[in-house]
């Protein structure tokens, strides 16, 4: 969302304060925190707007430092004037205001320029295991804010295969510890293991990609898949059983999930008729601005669907299932085959609804939507604003098989229902890897950042995808990913793990997701004169993701371009584009295709420039993150991260 500043009044209900949490799955909730930061460098390079908040009407005020220690001057944090309500950043830590009625508000005091993280890989087993802090054998992840002790607290659900969804904790978004599952093997779950045709127990029900949102009334709901482990015999032909459930619980805590009721079933048989179906999995909720509720799913066949769900009770709202009662399996083939008699029509621009199904949202070979929310966007451009106070839908898609070339696409919509659309306003498609067909923005693929700091074990980017998208209470946007990687000596069964990134909207109100992991680095604007100030000679490293096969033998590499203070970018010495920077740290950059070898660049991209730990060359650095603009059926992100001098 564009924020014209980071300076607001804190009044309860306002429309102000509302708009900076307006990406979070619940819409009914509301922020409670914010983040400003204090100049660790001694730059001079900040604004007002970056290291200033106003909160109105605070009655008392705490505060502890960054290792989370009470001080007993909390003006050594932050300092608050009365008067104006303005606090202003001081040191690293929290700032904990009391309000009239008691409600508490929390002032993030963050460095300017990001520290050391603690966080880095170490190039052992750890990183990928369970047991390690770095989301190692994370897959499928679904994020989660709460309070806890009067601080926030990160829960990641996600698939855990037999006995029930993962489930990790972190207080900083940096390092997780396991928990445990939702479920255990003694979970009762009679009408689940009756469709997919074995127990929990055994481990022939198994637990894929979860989403898990806070209910209205208190406690959780997990929304989840149930898959066969092994296909399932019915009259000679062999079928794939899944369901989509909702399980329910007080706590977060391992083990405390218990079954509520069935949302969505699905048979496939093996063979071409499979081949076009609607999988009941991956389901992931969004809320619209008038606080429906609504569950997107699906998983290759015919695409991605959606279903509106009751706000009150978490299923369907249609109520297809009466009594909780299963369908049969001969039942649901018949459900599929009144999907597969109209899904054709979606791209000609006729919208496919099926009474169980749900509407359509994409089509093609994608699974596991996500569909985000942001209200009050200003569209502007280096001229100047377009438009303001818009409310869009921000959708991603995984596109082709998880293990092959997963690639993170999507769209935007006005509507949460879609239709989904890239930036030049194309249908969200994927036909096959790398087809001519494919349509929407393409927001990540594998890549490779090149010369890397000598002792850096950081790793490449492979096959990322089945990513959630969430706010947290201080209005930071999050993409949580899978990532495969080969860094680990695996060349024919890459490790996985998951990864923590920030997200912004450009000026054009596009999604363009930070390169580089999430290392404590604030959202803030930069200029021009920062930007160059702490760049090598100008010096970047680019990386442009385009429509390739983009598997994990074919990650795309960075190269080196320089941005020099006349505006123009150069490769290897000679022309090949220009750039400006305008507002709140937005850049436009155009090139002449073809002019950097190696590097697919569109000509033209929308962005912004933001503080990174940039966890390949060790350092605190700038990163720059684009979406293409350059017209066509699609349009792909373009990374760069300065060859930063700070610390160096």
């Amino acid at each position: 969302m564009k924020k014209l500043s980071k300076v607001f009044s804190l009044v309860l209900g306002s429309v102000l304060v509302l708009s900076l949490l307006t990406g979070c799955k619940n819409a009914a909730e509301e922020p409670t925190a914010a983040r400003i930061c204090y100049d660790n460098l001694g730059a001079g390079f900040l604004s007002e707007a970056d290291t200033k908040v106003v909160v109105e009407g605070a009655e008392s005020v705490s505060a502890v430092d960054a290792d989370g220690n009470a001080v007993s001057d909390p003006d050594t944090i932050a300092a608050y004037d009365e008067a104006t309500g303005t606090v202003t950043a001081v040191s690293e830590g929290v700032l904990t205001l009391t309000l009239k009625g008691g409600e508490k508000f929390r002032v993030e005091v963050v460095p300017a320029y990001p520290t050391d993280p603690g966080n880095q890989y170490d190039g052992t087993a750890m990183d990928y295991s369970q047991q390690g802090k770095l989301l190692g054998g994370c897959h499928d992840p679904s994020l989660i804010e709460v309070e806890e002790n009067g601080a926030p607290a990160y829960y990641i659900f996600s698939t855990g295969w037999a006995q029930g969804n993962e489930i990790r904790r972190s207080t900083d978004l940096l390092t997780w510890d396991f928990m445990g599952k939702a479920t255990g093997s003694n979970t009762v779950l009679s009408k689940v293991e009756t469709w997919i045709g074995g127990t929990n127990d055994t481990g022939f029900v198994q637990w894929w990609a979860p989403d898990i949102v806070a209910a209205p009334d208190g406690g959780y709901w997990l929304y989840t898949c149930c898959v066969s482990n092994a296909k399932v015999n019915l009259d000679g032909i062999n079928y794939s059983m899944a369901c989509i459930i909702l399980m329910e619980s007080d706590t977060l805590e391992a083990e405390s999930f218990r079954y509520k009721g069935v949302l969505m079933q699905s048979c496939i048989p093996d063979g071409a008729e499979g081949a076009i179906d609607v999988n009941s999995i991956d389901p992931q909720i969004i809320y619209d601005a008038d606080g429906k509720m609504y569950m997107a799913y699906g998983s290759f066949g015919t695409g991605n669907w959606m279903l509106e769900l009751d706000p009150k009770t978490g299923l369907r709202k249609d109520k297809m299932y009466k009594n909780d009662t299963f369908y049969s399996w001969q039942e649901v083939r018949e459900f599929r085959t009144e999907a597969v008699t109209v899904y054709g029509g979606y791209l000609s621009g006729d919208e496919v609804s099926t009474d169980y199904y749900g509407t359509m949202i994409s089509q093609g070979a994608m699974e596991a939507p996500v569909i985000a929310r942001h209200d009050n966007v200003t569209i502007s451009d280096e001229n100047g604003v377009i438009e303001e106070g818009k409310t869009y839908y921000y959708s991603m898609h995984s596109y082709n098989g998880l293990d092959v070339a997963y690639q993170m696409w999507g769209g935007r919509s006005e509507s949460v229902w879609g239709r989904y659309q890239s930036v030049g306003g194309s249908e969200v498609f994927n036909q096959s890897m790398g087809s001519s067909a494919n349509q929407g923005n393409k927001y990540m693929g594998s890549f490779t950042w090149s010369d890397q700091a000598e002792d850096s074990k950081e790793t490449d980017i492979v096959l990322p995808g089945h990513n959630d998208l969430f706010t947290t209470s201080s209005g930071m946007n999050l993409a949580a990913y899978i990532t495969r990687t080969y860094s680990y000596g695996t060349p024919t069964d890459p490790v996985f793990m998951s990864q923590v990134h920030q997200y912004y909207l450009n000026s054009m109100g596009d999604i363009c997701i930070n390169p580089n992991r999430y290392g404590g680095e604030i959202d803030r604007s930069v200029s021009k004169e920062e930007l160059l100030h702490f760049t090598d000679g100008g010096r970047f490293k680019l990386v442009a993701m385009a429509n390739n096969t983009n598997s994990g033998s074919s990650a795309v590499q960075s190269v080196e371009v320089v941005l020099s203070e006349d505006g123009k970018i150069s490769y290897n010495g000679t022309q090949a584009g220009s750039w400006l920077m305008y507002g709140e740290g937005y850049i436009k950059l155009t090139f002449t295709p073809g002019s950097i070898p190696g590097a697919n660049v569109e000509k033209l991209y929308y962005g912004v420039v933001r503080p990174a730990w940039l966890f390949e060359q060790g350092k605190s650095g700038f990163t720059v993150t684009a979406m293409g603009h350059g017209g066509g059926t699609r349009s792909c992100a373009l990374f760069m991260n300065n060859i930063s001098t700070i610390g160096g």
